[in-house]
C-alpha cells in the first residue's frame, strides 16, 4: 500500500519510470525538540520554488512529483515505515531515479539511507550537513527522534561524514572518534581537506537546513550560531556532483514559521540546481 497524497504538488513532466528526478515530501516534525513547524516546509518551499525564474530548458527535464507521505503525527516508526515503504515503489518502478526528499525534520532520512544501501552493490558515504552532530544514542529515551537519526545511520552499511557542526556533547565526540567518523566546522581549508577524499564515492547529501548559519537562514528548528554559509553549500554540493556519484538527496529542518531571512526561498533555489544537476548526471 501506498501512502501518498497528491494535493498541492508541482507538475510532473515525465512519469515515475521515465524520470531522471523525482520529488517527495514528508511533512513530520513529530520529535521535534525546540522550534516545530517543519512540517510544513514541503508546501512552502513548493510554493517558492514554483515562483523562481527558471531556464526554459528546465522545462524539458524529466521529472516526476511524488508528492507527500501521509504521516503520522506523534508516530515517528510508523511514519519512517511508510517512507521505506514508499521508497520500495519508487525505486522499483526506476532504480536510477535521483530522489530529492523534502521535510520534515530530519528523523527522515533514515529510511531513505537504509533503502539505497539495501540495494547497493557498493558501499554509500553519507555527507551530512549539520550544525549537529545528531549521534546522541538517544534523546530523552528516544532511539528514534532528529538528534539520534545519524547514530542509527552509521548502524546501516555505510559511512557517515558531517560538515559545518558545531553542537555536541561529549558522548557524541567520543562516538565520532570511536567509529573514526570525520567531521568539521566551517572554514573553507577544512570543507575542502574532508571532501576530497570523496572523489569517486557513492554519495547520498543530506541537508539539515541549520547547517547554514541563522543569519543568512533563520527559518529552520534548531539555529546555531557561526555556521556555513550559502556559497560553502553550493561549493560542497558542486564539488560533489562533479567529482563523486551523488544519487539522492534530502533537504530537512527548514521551518517557515520562523523565517525572516528569506530561508525558505533559499531551499527553494536549492532545490532547483539540485534537480537541473541531477538531471545531467
Amino acid at each position: 500500500m501506498l501512502y501518498l497524497n497528491k494535493n498541492l504538488v508541482l507538475e510532473s513532466t515525465a512519469a515515475l519510470k521515465d524520470a531522471k528526478v523525482a520529488l517527495m515530501g514528508v511533512p513530520f516534525d513529530s520529535t521535534s525538540s525546540y522550534r516545530a513547524g517543519s512540517r510544513a516546509a514541503p508546501l512552502e518551499i513548493r510554493k517558492e520554488f514554483f515562483e523562481l525564474e527558471k531556464e526554459d530548458d528546465f522545462f524539458n527535464i524529466p521529472f516526476h512529483e511524488l508528492g507527500n507521505v501521509d504521516v503520522i503525527p506523534g508516530n515517528a516508526r510508523e511514519t519512517l515505515r511508510r517512507i521505506g515503504n514508499t521508497l520500495e515503489y519508487v525505486y522499483k518502478e526506476n532504480s536510477k531515479v535521483f530522489l530529492l526528499t523534502l521535510g520534515g525534520e530530519h528523523t527522515i532520512t533514515y529510511p531513505i539511507v537504509k533503502q539505497l544501501a539495501d540495494n547497493s552493490k557498493e558501499k554509500i558515504t553519507v555527507v551530512n550537513l549539520d550544525a549537529h552532530m545528531d549521534l546522541k544514542d538517544d534523546y530523552l529515551g528516544e532511539k528514534w527522534c532528529h538528534a539520534s537519526v545519524m547514530r542509527r545511520i552509521t548502524e546501516l552499511n555505510v559511512d557517515l561524514i558531517e560538515i559545518g557542526v558545531r553542537s555536541f556533547n561529549d558522548a557524541e565526540k567520543k562516538y565520532a572518534e570511536k567509529k573514526a567518523i570525520p567531521y568539521c566546522g566551517v572554514g573553507q581549508s577544512n570543507i575542502k581537506k574532508i571532501i576530497g577524499r570523496l572523489a569517486g564515492k557513492k554519495i547520498y547529501f543530506s541537508l539539515d537546513f541549520d547547517a547554514i548559519t541563522p543569519e543568512v537562514a533563520s527559518g529552520v528548528s534548531n539555529p546555531e550560531p557561526n555556521g556555513l554559509k550559502l556559497n560553502d553549500l553550493y561549493f560542497i554540493f558542486n564539488r560533489l556532483i562533479q567529482k563523486s556519484t551523488v544519487i539522492g538527496l534530502d533537504i530537512v529542518e527548514v521551518n517557515p514559521l520562523y523565517d525572516k531571512t528569506a530561508t525558505t526561498v533559499a531551499a527553494a533555489s536549492f532545490m532547483r540546481d539540485v534537480i537541473t544537476a541531477a538531471s545531467k548526471r
